[in-house]
């Protein structure tokens, strides 16, 4: 009995034992053929050029806005990754349950230098941006430079663009107006990057953040997908394609963007002093004199003499145009309503543009030579402590789709003076699509500055404000303009 039982006991740890091997022996068969790690289905930004070196729910896409009509489109995708300069990069990969497949450049995939596609002319230009298309590749989308990216993936067209995430401001709050970024400074890392700006002097006025100089870029040659590349509303959460942000509090300060992995961005404005005493401009100045269509009544009696105000922000405050018919021989003056200051007549300006037309002493008034009637632009520059006043020929040109194209300037696109009927008219339109217009000084910075457009058969000026409503026109239509009036026709 005695003997059973240690035999009994003994096979009993022999067979315990051999147990142990095979689990033993079954774990490292496991781990010489690892599954692959549980992943959330979604589409992955992952790669050793990255801190997303393993699947990571940070390095997720997520769906963004198109920009065209700011809508949500659940097939583009979006994520902003700090990308090392190099050969390690990173692909896109879906996981889908337990199938995994990686993406990579496709053969159209490249730099993009000038962008044909967008007609608007409002694509990166002071920041590298790539687009193509995408394959079932183990090659790597890389990037020449350390920094921050802009990644973008809509899966219904099969489109990526990677764009460099050089942050600025823009807007009438910065000292750039609404034509030119101030850039924020910023160091590279990984997980982190604060985008600043120090002793930054802020307008009562709006404003947004841009990337690379540019608004927005066209993922598809029909315009019908746009990503933006701009954040406004908020300016502590600042989202793609947000309204403009309106600073009510004029003075200097420090303004930091704040990107971290995986999360949206943050701002943050901190006021570090007072901005300098700002230059005073009327509201508002008319054109009068017996040589005008509005004789010498009081300023501000008609509507119709009034100068506009050139958009912009800071870099065109303090400048107003106006195109009339001046009579040679005859007075004229510029003045704020009811006589009061500015009421500049010829002793009162203190330079006239060399580069205009002769403007003469008339007793005390401004004029123009006898022989000189015609449709004049006027401009009156207040800027720098200076009273400047230009007068040089009418020069009115169309811009945009129903014209062809985004060049300015292009002579095939001027207006004619008719001098006899006072009125500019166009070309015919070259296209159906939307009508723009703008007159055109070397005093302005640039076109939209001074644009207009026709609604309703009455000419709204543009003067400080943002983008007028679109109007509409027909190839072979010809726009005319009375400027005296302000009205005009397309037909």
């Amino acid at each position: 009995m005695k003997v059973s039982l240690k035999k009994m006991l003994y096979l009993m740890s022999i067979m315990l034992l051999a147990g142990m091997v095979m689990v033993s022996c079954k774990k490292d068969d496991d781990d010489d053929d690892p599954k692959p790690p549980v992943v959330e289905d979604g589409i992955y930004i992952k790669g050793a050029g990255t801190a997303l070196t393993d699947f990571n729910l940070k390095g997720l896409m997520l769906p963004t806005k198109n920009e065209v009509g700011q809508e949500a489109r659940a097939s583009l995708l979006e994520l902003y990754v700090a990308v090392k300069g190099g050969s390690d990069g990173f692909n896109i990969v879906k996981v889908a349950g337990t199938a995994q497949t990686t993406y990579g450049p496709g053969a159209d995939f490249a730099l993009v230098t000038e962008d044909a596609w967008d007609l608007n002319n409002e694509y990166p230009k002071t920041a590298k941006y790539w687009r193509g298309s995408i394959a079932e590749t183990d090659a790597k989308f890389t990037v020449p430079d350390d920094g921050l990216y802009q990644i973008v993936y809509d899966t219904e067209l099969g489109v990526v663009v990677i764009t460099e995430a050089k942050w600025g401001m823009i807007g009438a709050a910065t000292p750039g107006g609404w034509g030119e970024d101030t850039p924020m400074n910023t160091t590279f890392n990984l997980e982190k990057m604060d985008f600043t700006v120090t002793g930054l002097t802020l307008l009562e006025n709006a404003w947004k953040f841009r990337m690379g100089g540019g608004w927005k870029i066209w993922l598809n040659e029909e315009g019908t997908v746009k990503i933006n590349t701009n954040l406004g509303g908020d300016p502590t959460a600042p989202e793609p394609g947000g309204a403009d942000i309106m600073h009510d509090n004029y003075g200097v300060y420090t303004v930091t963007l704040t990107w971290e992995l995986g999360k949206a961005f943050v701002g943050k404005m901190e006021r570090t002093g007072d901005g300098e005493p700002l230059p005073e401009y009327p509201e508002a100045v008319y054109l009068v004199g017996d040589g005008t269509a509005y004789g010498w009544d009081a300023p501000g009696t008609s509507e119709e003499a009034i100068f506009h105000k050139t958009a912009g922000g800071a870099p065109s405050e303090g400048i107003f145009w106006k195109i009339a018919h001046l009579e040679g021989g005859l007075g004229f003056k510029i003045s704020a309503a009811a006589w009061s200051e500015p009421n500049l007549g010829f002793g009162q300006v203190q330079e006239f543009d060399a580069e205009g037309i002769q403007v003469v002493d008339n007793g005390g008034n401004m004029s123009i030579a006898a022989s000189e009637s015609g449709m004049y632009v006027i401009v009156l520059n207040l800027r720098d402590d200076m009273v400047k006043v230009s007068v040089k020929p009418a020069e009115v040109y169309g811009i945009g789709d129903a014209f062809g194209g985004w060049d300015q300037d292009i002579e095939a696109n001027k207006f004619v003076v008719d001098n006899v009927n006072k009125t500019l008219v166009s070309p015919p339109l070259v296209a159906n699509g939307n009508i723009r217009m703008y007159a055109q000084h070397n005093w302005i910075p640039d076109w939209w500055n001074a644009e207009f457009n026709l609604f309703d058969g009455k000419i709204l000026y543009r003067n400080d404000g943002g983008d007028q409503d679109a109007v509409a026109g027909t190839a072979g239509q010809v726009v005319t303009l009375t400027f005296d009036n302000n009205t005009g026709t397309i037909q």
